[in-house]
């Protein structure tokens, strides 16, 4: 038995919490990691997974052997880059997760100039505004905006996006442009379909947070189709800066209620916590980061190279 691929398959599969699923991103066959598993708790005389006809559980010795296994994994990686480290060429897959926006308009340029200067990757790209699952879908780092849901990950802030209300010249023409959030209630709203808030929206003016009741005439759950509706004349809407600055210089939109904003959104680059970060996404990262910097909209913290 091979111990040290053993423990790799052990840790997938633990992550997974399916046999099936490893099998295929191994690019073997169920019964074959199986085995594998077997051979490890034969050789460890002791039990790593609870098994049912629906799911695999750990036990708590297989809690206690993910942990090591991890760490044994995270120092062999490191090992590993410090020897790569003594090549200036970067190597292996990148798999890279980031919201259809702001990834499409200005981090997917950046990524494919990295990619450029670094023909010995393998670059895969995921836009979506879903919240990757980085374990189970295998991916390296993922961009996200917003408030982060879980304390499990390692993040670094690359920013704050903010955030306005627009509409079309033709719309606000036929509606007329309110004056105040409250005069919002007598206008068609165009927003995100997973947006939490409900019927309600809330911006930040002169006087602080006001939150107003608003109803939402078209939803989507792409930032593009949300502008394409806007630029479409179906009513108000709030967009992020970045993705239409063009269009207000050009002046198919419009800002509406200029002395209020949504509040900025945070973008951040995450990785599993408890891992050892790659050269390749630290080298991404730091590559967007310097891009970045010419974005209209995105407010950027103070330099660090931090994770």
């Amino acid at each position: 038995m091979d111990r040290f691929a053993a423990m790799a398959t052990f840790v997938r599969v633990a992550e997974l919490g399916s046999l099936s699923a490893v099998a295929r991103e191994l690019g073997l066959t169920q019964p074959a990691v199986s085995q594998q598993i077997a051979s490890l708790e034969r050789h460890l005389r002791t039990r790593l997974f609870h098994r049912s006809t629906r799911k695999l559980t750990l036990t708590a010795s297989g809690e206690t052997y993910l942990a090591r296994a991890r760490q044994i994994l995270d120092e062999v990686a490191e090992v590993e880059e410090d020897l790569l480290c003594l090549s200036s060429e970067l190597k292996g897959s990148l798999r890279v997760q980031a919201p259809s926006g702001l990834g499409q308009k200005y981090l997917a340029p950046l990524i494919v100039e990295f990619h450029r200067e670094h023909r010995g990757l393998t670059v895969e790209l995921i836009l979506g505004d879903h919240v990757a699952d980085l374990i189970g879908e295998g991916v390296d780092v993922a961009f996200r905006l917003g408030t982060l849901a879980s304390a499990s990950l390692v993040a670094r802030k690359l920013g704050s996006v903010s955030r306005i209300l627009v509409a079309s010249p033709g719309y606000v023409a036929a509606h007329g442009n309110p004056a105040t959030p409250d005069e919002l209630t007598r206008h068609d709203h165009v927003r995100f379909s997973w947006t939490s808030a409900g019927e309600h929206l809330t911006l930040i003016g002169p006087q602080g947070p006001v939150t107003v009741a608003v109803r939402s005439s078209f939803r989507a759950n792409n930032s593009f189709v949300l502008v394409q509706a806007l630029r479409s004349g179906l009513g108000v809407g709030g967009v992020q800066l970045p993705l239409v600055q063009d269009l207000l210089e050009n002046g198919e939109l419009v800002r509406v209620l200029e002395d209020y904003a949504y509040p900025p959104m945070d973008l951040h680059a995450v990785y599993s916590s408890g891992r050892f970060v790659p050269r390749k996404v630290r080298a991404l990262v730091e590559h967007l980061v310097t891009g970045l910097a010419q974005v209209p909209g995105l407010e950027l913290p103070p330099r660090s190279t931090a994770w």
